[in-house]
C-alpha cells in the first residue's frame, strides 16, 4: 500500500544525496549549458539511479557493504578517479580553446554517452549514496514501506536531472565569454578536490583494508 509520508521522506533523503556538484552533476550541467546531447545524458543518469536505488532498497546494499574490504577499495579507487577529474577541470580552465560553448562541451554523441557512463558508474559516491546509504535507510520503513520509499527516491532523481537538463541551457548566454568557463572549471576542480577528501575522510579512514 502506498504511504505518502514514506514517499516524502524518501524524496527528501534522496534529494539531499543527489543534489550537489559532484562529477556526474558537473558533467550534466556542462552539457546542459552547451545544449549538447542533453536528453540521452539525463536519461542515462535517471536509468542508472533507478537500477542502483532499486538494488539498494531490495537489500543488495547490505550484501555489498558486507564484502570484506569492498568499501575501502571503492573509496580509495574512487578518490583517485575524482582527483583525476579535478585535474582535468583545472587543465580545462587553462585551455583557452575549450572556453566557449563550442569547445567547452562534448559534441560527439558517443563520446558524451561514454563519459556520462564513466562518471556515473565509476563514481563511488553514486554507489555509496544509492545502493548502500539509501538502501540502508529504506530498511527502517520495513517491507511494507519499501515501494513508497522506492517511488520517492526515484522521483527525486527524475526531478533533479530533469531540472538540470531543462534549465541549464538557459545559462548559455552567461557562458559566451571564456572567463565564465574558467570560473566554472575552477569551481568544479575545487569541488572535485573537496569531494575526494571527504570521501576518504568519511569512508576510507574508517573502513578496514582488505587483507
Amino acid at each position: 500500500m502506498f504511504n505518502f509520508s514514506v514517499f516524502l521522506s524518501a524524496l527528501g533523503i534522496s534529494f539531499s544525496q543527489i543534489v550537489g556538484i559532484g562529477p556526474q552533476n558537473a558533467y550534466v550541467l556542462r552539457q546542459g549549458i552547451g545544449r549538447s546531447h542533453v536528453l540521452p545524458i539525463v536519461a542515462i543518469c535517471i536509468v542508472a539511479d533507478v537500477l542502483l536505488i532499486a538494488a539498494g532498497v531490495l537489500g543488495v546494499g547490505k550484501v555489498v557493504a558486507g564484502i570484506p574490504g569492498f568499501i575501502s577499495v571503492v573509496t580509495w579507487a574512487g578518490a583517485a578517479f575524482i582527483l583525476w577529474l579535478g585535474f582535468k577541470s583545472f587543465r580545462s580552465a587553462l585551455n583557452a580553446g575549450g572556453m566557449t560553448l563550442e569547445g567547452g562541451v562534448e559534441r560527439d554523441r558517443k563520446s558524451a554517452i561514454r563519459t556520462i557512463l564513466v562518471v556515473t558508474l565509476l563514481n563511488p559516491y553514486v554507489w555509496l549514496d544509492t545502493v548502500v546509504l539509501i538502501g540502508s535507510v529504506s530498511s527502517v520503513y520495513g517491507e511494507h514501506g519499501s515501494l513508497s520509499f522506492l517511488m520517492g527516491s526515484l522521483s527525486a532523481s527524475v526531478l533533479w536531472f530533469g531540472a538540470i537538463g531543462l534549465f541549464a541551457g538557459k545559462l548559455a548566454p552567461l557562458f559566451t565569454k571564456p572567463a565564465s568557463w574558467r570560473v566554472l572549471d575552477c569551481v568544479i576542480g575545487f569541488v572535485m578536490l573537496f569531494t575526494a577528501s571527504m570521501l576518504v575522510y568519511n569512508y576510507g579512514l574508517s573502513a578496514p583494508l582488505p587483507l
